[in-house]
């Protein structure tokens, strides 16, 4: 018989590109994922993946096990959540997923009264500008910049946040006002990663001065900025909590934040009470 968890390795293996990308998302070390794929290639009677120069690629047998294979993922996902519906206490683990601004500097400092609050919760917080699939379970409620549209999801907003550019004291005072194409001021933008948002956008029309530093790290950016390196645009409810910095300039738009959970899963204890958690403390992102 076939085993679920040789599967959910081939797939892992697959999602991921690698054996040790694998690895490191299933928790388990690299040994043990090749011995995973091996036995199911051994299972099935057929090669999965081709190993080249260039990395690994699915034979056709292994095309036609990925698609029945996530079939399979679902099914599981779809069995976890009915059968974790019927849980009626908030407690057990929970992964969370969101941005790693809003995981480090919004969540993490609450965490102590969601534990008292509920201290049967285990949290697992993971700060990812990828959008983890809450279909196939990889996450069981998301912190998301953007509305979702994919089927089965339940999305409520959860916020509206603010933005404006933000520099150090000292920086400021050295320089001259803020012209619209900033062209006398040094930046600090964003990396390719998160070109395509308002702020990184709005950035890349209007600035003109010397680009000083890029990162897909808003907090990297905002830490460059408390330094005195140039300015940066960050959400208002970021950089006006941080006394390194002050407020330049308002910027001309608003994000909305969503809160994301799978249909499946809404209604249970554990998800219900970490959601109204969450609703009840981002008042402190609003504006």
């Amino acid at each position: 018989m076939l085993d679920w968890g040789d599967i959910r390795v081939f797939l892992a293996v697959q999602r991921e590109g690698s054996f040790s990308a694998g690895a490191r998302v299933l928790r388990i070390d690299q040994t043990t994922v090749g011995r995973r794929v091996a036995a199911l290639e051994s299972a099935v009677g057929a090669r999965l993946f081709r190993r080249g120069r260039d990395g690994i690629s699915l034979t056709t047998a292994g095309a036609e096990a990925l698609k029945r294979g996530l079939r399979m993922e679902e099914e599981a996902a779809g069995f976890s959540r009915a059968v974790g519906s019927r849980d009626a206490r908030p407690e057990g683990w929970l992964r969370l997923t969101t941005v790693e601004s809003l995981a480090a500097c919004f969540l993490a400092p609450r965490l102590p009264a969601l534990r008292k609050l509920h201290p049967g919760i285990t949290l697992e917080l993971c700060a990812d500008h990828r959008s983890l699939s809450l279909t196939r379970r990889e996450a069981d409620l998301a912190i998301r910049l953007a509305r979702p549209a994919q089927p089965g999801l339940v999305t409520r907003r959860l916020a509206t946040v603010g933005y404006a550019l933000y520099g150090a004291p000292a920086y400021l005072a050295t320089r001259p006002g803020l012209s619209p194409d900033l062209a006398e001021h040094e930046v600090l933008g964003y990396g390719e990663e998160l070109s395509l948002t308002p702020e990184a956008r709005w950035l890349a029309e209007r600035a003109r001065g010397s680009v000083a530093l890029r990162s897909n790290s808003v907090l990297a950016l905002r830490e460059a900025a408390a330094a005195g390196l140039g300015l940066v645009p960050l959400p208002r409810w970021l950089g006006d909590a941080d006394p390194r910095l002050r407020h330049a300039m308002p910027l001309p738009f608003t994000r909305e934040l969503w809160l994301v959970v799978h249909r499946e899963l809404r209604a249970t204890a554990l998800i219900r009470a970490v959601s109204q958690f969450l609703f009840a403390e981002a008042r402190a992102l609003q504006g």
